[in-house]
């Protein structure tokens, strides 16, 4: 029986709290002829000073718990906000540093663009002037050939004319009577040889 008073008592006193009024109030059949209406009021008072006390005494502990696990969670949603928060502004710090970062790496890219343009100039500038180079070497070896075989040409040639002259000037030179003495003198000698 403690147990059962233990465990129910609370709610039969509450049933109890909140039926004795009403029961009183129509007991008296809406209030008494006699009665003074200032009377009506202080008991609807007291009836609802009662209705409030049974309430509070029986709702104050489960309002208590459900007070404090709202406050919990409250707190604990405060808490998750304040991490996310954290946690967001942490994003933002890295993304500003990556950005930061990247601007600078941006310029990097530049600069080695433009070193790699200046080297690349300078290459095909040195590959210009050794190409260059070779073209004219090439066209000396060409024309120092072109100038030797001019020579070699003009000298066939002077010889040739030299000949041509030569024969020409003989044979102005060089009469009949010159010819009968030059076989004669030939015979003359081959056979002195005999």
């Amino acid at each position: 029986m403690g147990r059962f008073l233990r465990r129910w008592g609370p709610v039969l006193a509450a049933v109890a709290v909140v039926l004795v009024p009403a029961l009183v109030g129509a007991s008296e059949g809406g209030g008494e002829p006699g009665r003074s209406p200032l009377y009506n009021l202080v008991m609807k008072f007291v009836n609802f000073g009662i209705l409030a006390g049974g309430l509070y005494y029986f709702l104050r502990k489960p309002a208590a718990a459900a007070l404090a696990n709202r406050q919990e969670t409250v707190r604990k949603a405060l808490e998750d906000a304040r991490k996310a928060q954290e946690a967001a502004e942490a994003k933002y710090r890295e993304y500003q540093q990556k950005v930061a970062a990247l601007d600078a790496e941006v310029e990097q890219i530049r600069a080695d663009f433009k070193a790699e343009g200046e080297r690349q100039h300078d290459r095909i500038l040195a590959e210009a002037a050794q190409a260059a180079e070779s073209l004219r070497a090439q066209a000396e070896r060409a024309a120092e050939n072109e100038v030797k075989r001019a020579r070699d040409d003009l000298r066939t040639r002077a010889a040739e004319l030299s000949v041509q002259l030569a024969e020409e000037l003989l044979a102005k030179a060089y009469t009949e009577d010159d010819q009968k003495k030059a076989v004669r003198l030939t015979i003359q000698n081959i056979e002195g040889l005999h």
